[in-house]
């Protein structure tokens, strides 16, 4: 593997100005202490200064940005050794190419895990249950119903990004600040740029701006990641990505855990066994964008219903298939059964009954392969799978934006 200087070298042999790369050192001890770190530790990413991002119609244009990936990924040639993700601070504008060692990012993960990253908090607030309101069927077959149980845990750590009749994702607290979600959601390769004016409301109930709708506020976020092969081809097998936001809303909602697992495994956790005495019990909870014709029929009729949760009561999220292939050599995605519509991008998979009783992450809802599907599209939602590579951008960037 080249060492640093090395690839400061390759960088000026094609032009490009050394200062426009700089090595962010991680210290391994200060974030997990000395019990798991004994000695000084260090490992360092290099963060490659891009330029302006395209933010709305506002910034540098996608070609620039573009060469300027690819002048660093040839010069470097280590698109088989390490890690590349885009980072936008959203706060300066400024865009960057994010490089870290997979032998790095693997000792990283290891040590996420012994300190329990992946387990999930359920947070300081109370909780307080409450019964879902009545259902509202779509086409005939639409299976979810509108939540008002927002404020107990999982639920409180899910929640909306931005939102309208036509548009919004979901996200996923798994950190005090860090919110998983799809790269769809942050950056629009057919437009080819970033999402602006970006609020996370996590546990939201409805489209007024007080507390009674917004229980735990609406959080700006300060800087996203997706993996640089979202932004440079658009292939939904790198539609994943991290949102980091100003304020840490998670330490009272709490978050999710997360977990990458064989596919058996993870039928094991989502689906019904074949002779009935086991259940799977995976599950979705998004915020539908009620303009289109595969939301709710509650809320299709009747907008006041629009930004707030929406859950399959009926199906559980069973697994089809697993398909394409992550760079991590896994299957990047599953497709499932439960009922989902625009908006719902971006939420997660998850189950309850993770180690027995632990919240975790499974996927991230990603694509749909009909909006008003027949009886026959038995599986019609693709979910971008949990995977090594993703559960390495979550470490790193939780160690790097604490």
């Amino acid at each position: 593997m080249k060492t640093w200087s090395l690839i400061f070298s390759s960088l000026l042999a094609v032009g490009v100005s050394a200062a426009s790369a700089a090595t962010r050192p991680l210290d391994l001890q200060h974030v997990f202490g000395t019990e798991l770190v004994p000695n000084k530790a260090l490992i360092g990413a290099e963060w490659h200064h891009l330029g302006k991002a395209k933010m709305g119609r506002v910034g540098a244009s996608a070609e620039v940005i573009e060469t300027q990936i690819q002048t660093h990924l040839q010069a470097l040639d280590k698109k088989d050794g390490a890690h590349f993700w885009m980072a936008v601070d959203l706060v300066s504008g400024d865009e960057y190419l994010v490089e870290l060692p997979k032998d790095m990012a693997g000792g990283l993960r290891s040590l996420a895990t012994k300190s329990g990253w992946d387990m999930g908090f359920e947070g300081t607030a109370p909780s307080f249950d409450e019964e879902s309101a009545e259902k509202g069927w779509s086409n005939g077959t639409d299976g979810r119903t509108r939540r008002t149980d927002n404020t107990s845990f999982p639920n409180r750590a899910l929640g909306q990004i931005n939102g309208g009749l036509l548009s919004g994702c979901s996200g996923t607290l798994v950190g005090r600040r860090h919110v998983l979600t799809a790269a769809h959601c942050l950056y629009d390769f057919g437009d080819q740029a970033w999402t602006i004016n970006m609020r996370f409301r996590p546990g939201r109930e409805g489209s007024c701006n007080t507390a009674a709708c917004q229980p735990y506020g609406a959080h700006t976020g300060t800087w996203f990641f997706t993996p640089v092969k979202w932004r440079t081809t658009g292939n939904f097998a790198y539609d994943y990505g991290m949102i980091v936001l100003q304020d840490t809303p998670g330490l009272e909602t709490g978050w999710l855990g997360y977990a990458a697992l064989a596919s058996e495994t993870l039928r094991d956790y989502c689906d019904a066994s074949p002779a009935g005495f086991y259940f799977g019990r995976c599950m979705n909870r998004g915020y539908p964008a009620c303009g289109f014709p595969e939301a709710p029929l509650e809320c299709r009729l009747n907008n006041a219903w629009q930004n707030w949760a929406y859950q399959d009561g009926t199906n559980s999220c069973e697994i089809g298939s697993f398909y394409g292939e992550a760079d991590d050599g896994w299957h990047a995605a599953f497709s499932t059964n439960c009922d989902i519509s625009r908006g719902h991008s971006g939420s997660a998979i998850y189950t309850d009954r993770y180690n027995n009783a632990a919240h975790a992450v499974f996927g991230i809802v990603s694509t749909q392969k009909c909006s008003t599907c027949t009886a026959n599209d038995d599986f019609p939602n693709g979910i971008r799978r949990i995977t090594p590579e993703v559960l390495d951008m979550i470490s790193y960037f939780k160690a790097e934006k604490p």
